[in-house]
């Protein structure tokens, strides 16, 4: 009897490991499984952004102030998808090394872009007065002319604290302030209440003084980005300016709950304007 106890215990410790082998094995194949799938995502991800990359690369900039530049920054600011509308992939750019941007694009992938084929969509965006031109094989010719925001004085803000730390937290607190809504109309109609990404995509010194300070924020539908915000201040006071990154959108903004800024949905599209939206066919996985 005793025998056969050990030899019982025997088998089915056996038959314990084959199982636990079996699980063993088959949790090592999901896991590299999942690792492949994590790879062709980064894979498809690296093209994709190599597509956006290459088309802003190409964007060549031409002023008569020598010191205005003459290349977009080389790595994007803020990077995101729109499934529900059926962008892949978008990326957001700035033009100018210091300080303020002096203009921001956005490129975007969607592989049917209004039920047609595959297309690159940009948004172009001045922040500045001075005058610039942009062309590359897709734009003809960005001559915007002029700003298309105007910086506001923000009241009720806080004495700009001593600590570049303590500043972010004001300028984040500032930005909390604002609300904004979009009504886009593509192949349907939709309105939102946009959402404030709680971190800045971008941090910069707007002026010389010691205590200036000035960030980018986002107002988003989901993570595509609808509406940029500015909070800056100049060391004394505080100021924001508005602009639009949604040609097919009709935008509000609030501060405090009140209406402070509002633009219709755009549907013309000239060169010289200093908001404008263009697209163009491109070939992406």
């Amino acid at each position: 009897m005793f025998r056969f106890t050990i030899q019982v215990l025997v088998l089915l410790t056996l038959v314990v490991a084959v199982m636990l082998g079996w699980q063993l094995k088959g949790l090592a194949r999901a896991g590299q499984e999942a690792n492949e799938v994590q790879a062709d995502k980064a894979d498809l991800a690296g093209k994709r952004l190599e597509v956006m990359s290459s088309r802003i690369k190409s964007l060549v900039v031409s002023s008569t102030d020598a010191e205005f530049p003459t290349r977009m920054q080389p790595a994007p600011l803020f990077r995101y998808d729109d499934e529900t509308r059926g962008y892949v992939d978008g990326t957001i750019w700035r033009l100018g090394e210091k300080g303020r941007p002096l203009a921001i694009v956005t490129a975007e992938l969607h592989p049917r872009y209004l039920g047609g084929g595959s297309r690159i969509v940009y948004d172009f965006l001045s922040l500045t007065e001075r005058s610039f031109t942009a062309r590359s094989p897709d734009v003809a010719g960005w001559t915007p002319g002029g700003s298309a925001v105007a910086l506001c004085p923000l009241k009720d803000a806080p004495s700009p604290a001593t600590k570049a730390a303590a500043r972010l937290i004001q300028l984040k607190q500032q930005a909390r302030r604002f609300s904004g809504t979009q009504v886009v109309r593509e192949l349907d109609e939709t309105s939102v209440q946009l959402r404030l990404l709680p971190r800045e995509i971008d941090r910069y010194s707007p002026a010389a003084h010691e205590l200036a300070d000035g960030a980018v924020f986002l107002l988003v539908n989901g993570r595509n980005p609808a509406l940029l915000l500015i909070i800056e201040t100049d060391g004394k006071s505080w100021q924001y300016c508005v602009g639009r990154l949604s040609a097919p959108s009709k935008l509000e903004v609030r501060l405090d709950g009140d209406l402070v800024w509002s633009q219709p949905r755009l549907t013309s599209f000239e060169w010289a304007q200093p908001y404008t939206a263009s697209n163009t066919a491109a070939e992406f996985p």
